[in-house]
């Protein structure tokens, strides 16, 4: 069983045992490119969520795809890194957050379920996999234990206004990927954790515009802890010993 990093890290800035290679996976629900190499001792699947040359916007990403694509090369276990924006004073831009809990804010995105014609129902109750998260805990990097995702469709940024609503229900961080991305892992009976890299204070708690250019900026500043979190984690965890979680992988193949 493998694991797979999810996000916008790039294979080459780790230190792999041996040369990358490059795998497209195709699935009933389109084709996916995922990058192999040896990290830590474990084979890991590389997969950039917006495509090569980060040419995809949140709402063009074909999380399905991803997803069936991760269950195929019998993955098993998932870290997903995500970029967001802040809504708490105190977590400024680059702070790491190891998320336990999502809000689903959606509103017109489509393919969020591999269940679109089967009445499945899957338990969400604690969104993001235990057993992932104490492996990044266990990494002793400088990180936020626990915080509450909030996806919004994007792909602009949120209004001022969003920002204090979304605050107000218990958010404590905001991004555009998230979602349906863990739900679907779930579904497919993959553990699931999220990190997330603030990039910036969300609009109206910090000074002046938001630009992608800043967003940019902090995420490569931030990548050398990133990347060692990751590392840590990996190193840590015990694929084989990962209890059965969602789903399961036959329904969505």
């Amino acid at each position: 069983m493998s694991v797979a990093i999810i996000g916008g890290t790039g294979v080459g800035q780790f230190p792999l045992d041996g040369t990358p290679e490059r795998v497209l996976v195709s699935t009933r629900w389109g084709d996916a490119e995922v990058v192999r190499g040896v990290l830590s001792g474990k084979t890991v699947y590389f997969l950039a969520r917006h495509g090569g040359g980060h040419r995809l916007p949140p709402h063009r990403i074909n999380f399905r795809a991803n997803i069936a694509a991760l269950v195929e090369l019998d993955v098993k276990a998932v870290f997903a890194t995500t970029a967001v924006g802040s809504l708490r004073v105190d977590w400024g831009p680059g702070t790491l957050v190891v998320l336990d809990d999502l809000i689903d804010f959606c509103l017109t995105r489509t393919g969020k379920t591999f269940f679109d014609e089967t009445p499945v129902h899957t338990d969400m109750t604690r969104p993001y996999s235990e057993p992932l998260r104490q492996a990044l805990l266990a990494a002793q990097e400088d990180v936020r234990e626990g915080g509450t995702y909030l996806c919004a469709d994007g792909p602009r940024y949120e209004t001022a206004a969003e920002v204090r609503l979304f605050a107000s229900w218990g958010a404590h961080v905001v991004g555009m990927t998230g979602i349906p991305e863990a739900t679907l892992a779930r579904e497919a009976g993959l553990h699931y954790a999220g990190i997330s890299l603030v990039t910036n204070l969300g609009a109206g708690i910090g000074e002046g515009e938001i630009s992608h250019t800043g967003v940019e900026a902090v995420m490569a500043e931030t990548g050398v802890r990133l990347r060692r979190l990751l590392i840590g984690a990996i190193a840590r965890l015990d694929t084989e010993g990962l209890p059965l979680i969602g789903s399961g992988s036959a329904l969505v193949l």
